[in-house]
């Protein structure tokens, strides 16, 4: 599945090029040949990342997730546009420590109307 990317000033943020995600984690794993416990895998953000795609996709039409990235490096994994022009985003990580709202203070600046959500592998629990 293709997920194109949130942009609102496009000399500033990248436009081009959509993320890619499997719609079956089961499948990249046999392609992949790597069965290792998610804690103990190197492609564990990955494919938290891919999950939680999987998650909002089963709530939110394919059209509404997006992601967003800036030319200098700012990235949010995924934006939701639930009305015109409102929505939420969410940051995936592997724990709880690893999020780092002050990093993601040009997304919130730039997008009040758009509250920053992280996820993480545990709270993930909860969504399934």
């Amino acid at each position: 599945t293709l997920v194109k990317p949130f942009y609102n000033n496009i000399r500033k943020e990248l436009t081009k090029m959509p993320k890619v995600y499997i719609n079956d984690l089961g499948l990249r794993n046999v392609l992949i040949n790597y069965f290792s416990p998610l804690e103990q895998r190197a492609d564990k953000g990955m494919v938290l990342e891919n999950l939680s795609f999987r998650l909002l996709s089963e709530r939110y039409d394919q059209d509404q997730i997006k992601y967003w990235r800036t030319a200098d490096g700012n990235e949010v994994d995924f934006v939701v546009e639930t009305s015109y022009l409102k929505g939420f985003a969410v940051e995936v990580k592997f724990n709880e420590q690893e999020a780092k709202p002050n990093k993601y203070n040009k997304f919130t600046q730039n997008y009040p109307d758009f509250p920053l959500e992280f996820w993480w592998w545990k709270k993930m629990d909860l969504l399934l």
